[in-house]
């Protein structure tokens, strides 16, 4: 008779890349688009089946160019996650020690911030936000593992719009591909 499946519960730091981004922010370097460094950590509480997590990242220079370019108009930026998620994974009978794909998504916030170097249009605000994406998981030992995710990340559409900072309602939106640790607890 087989044992009763057990939840688990995982931490997962990573390092990645944000790219594909689109947004209605006035984009001075014209790099919402560009590929920026990401950094992260996530928690996870994974049933049979179904999970819940908690998703938190950064992304440093996000409307920032070439510091070392006189033509850099944005001097410091940086977009910040923060997401609950629900996540249905592939039944860990079914997996057994390969690769467990899963599916995520969720509601949360996206703080968003930049300094121009005239000081003319300085900008911080949160707004919500959500995510959907997917990923797998394959542990080389009971307790660690690699995880590899992509999700795309969108604010749900500020009705605020301030004068010089965006063209519209605030949005933005970007995809972000990730590699971490997962961590077996």
């Amino acid at each position: 008779m087989a044992a009763p499946a057990r939840a688990e519960w995982q931490m997962k730091p990573f390092g990645g890349v944000t790219f594909g981004g689109s947004t209605t922010f006035v984009d001075l370097d014209d790099q919402a688009g560009k590929p920026k460094l990401n950094l992260g950590i996530s928690g996870l509480w994974l049933g049979e089946v179904v999970g819940a997590e908690g998703d938190i990242a950064t992304t440093a220079g996000y409307f920032s160019g070439d510091s070392r370019s006189l033509q850099t108009l944005i001097l410091r930026s940086h977009v910040a996650t923060v997401t609950g998620n629900v996540v249905v994974a592939l039944p860990r009978r079914i997996a057994q020690y390969g690769l467990r794909p899963y599916a995520v998504a969720g509601l949360g916030m996206m703080h968003v911030g930049f300094d121009d170097n005239l000081r003319a249009l300085p900008f911080s605000d949160t707004l919500p936000a959500w995510d959907v994406g997917g990923g797998v998981t394959g542990f080389l030992s009971d307790f660690v593992g690699l995880n590899w995710d992509v999700r795309m990340f969108r604010t749900t559409g500020s009705q605020k719009t301030v004068s010089g900072v965006s063209l519209a309602p605030e949005q933005l939106s970007f995809w972000r591909a990730t590699m971490g640790l997962s961590i077996r607890l």
